[in-house]
């Protein structure tokens, strides 16, 4: 099992890569190059190295935020600990589905 340590020794490695590689970036060149890289894994899903450039580009940006993988970790957990008590509604033609309540 992966320990939060590990999560976080990859986000701090990406910091790294990436301050020295590009220099300053902002959340929203991460976010939009994120979208390119997303098209790509809707292109090929088994793709996992596409699956993996998400993940990179998600924590850089998170970073950038001033969001550590803790962070992230418990927004995550108080997100679905919401999602476990809205209503859904029917998927859309993309298959997409939302809550209907407020």
């Amino acid at each position: 099992m992966t320990s939060n340590q590990d999560w976080q020794k990859l986000q701090d490695d990406i910091h790294e890569f990436t301050s020295k590689t590009f220099g300053s970036s902002t959340i929203s060149s991460k976010m939009h190059h994120l979208k390119e890289e997303i098209e790509e894994v809707i292109s090929d899903p088994q793709d996992r190295l596409e699956w993996a450039d998400c993940l990179i580009l998600l924590l850089d940006a998170a970073r950038i935020a001033g969001f550590n993988t803790q962070n992230l970790l418990d927004a995550a957990n108080d997100k679905m600990a919401i999602n476990k008590k809205r209503k859904w509604g029917k998927a859309d033609k993309n298959g997409v589905v939302k809550h209907v309540d407020a």
